[in-house]
């Protein structure tokens, strides 16, 4: 291994700084897919599908430059007061309703207008006899000097009433009331205080629908979603779905996932045995505690009675000098390529050997992901081929320094390849002997030399496997 892998390893080696990492992109993975899925997010879409839009854009552009003097409001405005303006409209609404119009009509009206008409025509006809119509010449002659009648025809002769008259149901006086309706109505006053806002755009539906979706977009839940989307942090999270976990917190050991036994001596005979160079045996769980959310394999020195495999004498009783244990997945849980890994701290690792590794049915294939030598060496390799010509591809991890606690065993394993790694670091790649088996999980620990002061001690926090989606 080389200087830059061990420097590397050594910087990697807070544990605590990583896993926090982790769950906080996993945490932030989760609320991701969660808001993604959101009806917030549908409507944040829905807002700037449609104010990114080139309609809502054509729409605010028209807006904002909109004007009342290059409206139809101001045309209508405009030909409004020059009615007002103009001399005639101006003498019509004076007469309209004036006295000296009523008086007008009145006398128009009178018996005394219609007998000096009357009169009038007599006094020009031939007929006239000024001895005979001595009376109504008299009479003609009085109502002719009438003051009521001479304002009459001065008036009728005037030439406001010719303009009155002129004006009075003509189309313009039409059109002039037209616009006064329309001048006067709500809709034409609130159009017009629109138009002369230069802030109109601001009381639009549209702008408000603007200012959702920019609030939307500035709020902390949005920022963080868009900053993770483009970002996109969760390359890595998204290949794996977990398949297989234990977290220890459920206080006992789940026999539904775990036995304490070597697999085969479970399936075979119900009873666990220990191999021939091992100088312990395992206690079916004795030596297996759960507290705090944490599981610990212990190694003591111990007098009790077990099995011992030997390849010409098979399963003999012995008496051993060690207990220690072991749990695995045997019966349990298999899985042909993933992720596989745990969170492991040791204790005294030099007295004995803690070991993280999967096997198949038979001895081979076997990979260690995680093993300690005796001396503290952490040693981890594969093996495979037959038991007639098996092979095997070791290497040291150096840079690690396992009495600082727990560190994070990882294997990843595919077709054509397998990757340790430990804290996330890649520490080992190998593309040659590579599994093509289902392989189950064991953790266990084993006492290879003897000694008085054995207290050695592995404890998983968690254990976590995961295929590729």
């Amino acid at each position: 291994m080389s200087f830059f892998l061990a420097s590397k390893l050594r910087k990697a080696s807070n544990t605590v700084a990583i896993e926090k990492k982790r769950d906080e992109l996993r945490s932030d993975f989760e609320e991701f897919e969660q808001f993604s899925k959101s009806d917030e997010l549908k409507q944040f879409n829905e807002l700037e599908l449609l104010v990114l839009s080139d309609e809502f854009k054509r729409k605010r552009k028209m807006i904002e430059k909109k004007s009342f003097k290059r409206s139809e409001l101001y045309q209508e405005e405009r030909e409004f007061k020059k009615y007002q303006r103009s001399r005639k409209f101006k003498t019509y609404f004076r007469l309209k309703d004036s006295s000296e119009l009523s008086t007008f009509k009145l006398v128009g009206e009178s018996k005394d207008l219609s007998r000096f008409k009357e009169l009038e025509v007599l006094m020009k006809s031939s007929k006239l006899n000024k001895k005979e119509n001595a009376e109504e010449i008299s009479e003609f002659k009085r109502l002719k000097a009438s003051a009521r009648l001479k304002e009459y025809f001065k008036f009728k002769k005037s030439r406001a009433l010719r303009i009155y008259n002129e004006v009075d149901n003509s189309a313009d006086l039409k059109n002039y009331y037209q616009l006064e309706e329309r001048i006067s109505s709500e809709e034409f006053k609130n159009e017009k205080v629109f138009l002369l806002d230069k802030k109109r755009f601001e009381k639009t539906e549209d702008f408000q629908k603007l200012q959702e979706y920019q609030k939307l977009k500035s709020s902390e839940k949005f920022v963080k979603y868009f900053k993770l989307k483009n970002k996109n942090p969760f390359g890595e999270l998204k290949k794996w779905e977990l398949t297989f976990s234990d977290e220890f917190d459920a206080g006992n050991l789940d026999t539904n996932k775990w036995i304490t036994r070597y697999f085969w001596g479970d399936k075979l005979m119900n009873k666990g045995y220990t191999l021939e160079s091992d100088l312990h045996t395992f206690t079916d769980g004795q030596n297996v505690k759960i507290a705090g959310s944490l599981i610990s394999l212990m190694a003591r020195k111990e007098v009790k009675e077990g099995l011992v495999w030997t390849p010409k004498l098979g399963f003999v009783p012995k008496k051993f000098d060690y207990t220690s244990a072991i749990i695995n997945t045997g019966n349990s849980f298999r899985q042909k390529y993933g992720r596989f890994e745990a969170k492991i701290k040791v204790k005294n690792p030099a007295q004995v050997q803690n070991s993280f590794w999967m096997v198949a049915d038979k001895s081979l294939p076997h990979i260690d992901i995680f093993k300690t030598l005796n001396g503290g060496k952490l040693m981890n390799g594969n093996f495979w081929g037959s038991e007639n010509s098996p092979q095997k591809s070791e290497f040291k991890v150096k840079g690690i320094d396992l009495a600082k606690g727990f560190f994070i065993y990882t294997l990843d394993w595919s077709a054509n390849e397998l990757v340790w790694k430990i804290n996330d670091i890649p520490v080992k790649t190998q593309k040659t002997g590579v599994p093509q088996d289902p392989m189950y999980l064991n953790f266990s620990i084993a006492v290879k030399e003897a000694r008085n002061d054995l207290n050695a001690e592995m404890e998983i926090d968690w254990i976590r496997c995961y295929q590729r989606k």
